[in-house]
């Protein structure tokens, strides 16, 4: 009678460890394929833009200014064409 009660409390630990790994494993991947989703941009928020609504509907003409045209990375390009042309 006691190797009875053994034997089915043995098997029913080892099928509740079994389920609780199989739960652990499917937590794991949900969380992993919520990560990849939010990562690529699918999101279900609407994003509004925040601040001032007349800043954010402005001309692109008005924001870009001289300093914008002429940045650090227009810079060196122009620098990287001049190298390959030969003239340093």
């Amino acid at each position: 009678m006691l190797v009875v009660f053994i034997t089915k409390t043995k098997y029913k630990l080892l099928k509740g460890l079994r389920f609780a790994l199989v739960f652990t494993i499917l937590v794991i991947l949900l969380v992993q394929l919520v990560g990849l989703v939010r990562s690529l941009g699918f999101s279900t928020e609407d994003k509004l833009p925040s601040g001032n609504p007349m800043r954010v509907m402005a001309p692109s003409n008005e924001i870009c200014e001289d300093e914008m045209n002429h940045g650090i990375l227009e810079k060196l390009i122009e620098r990287l064409l001049k190298y390959r042309q030969g003239e340093k």
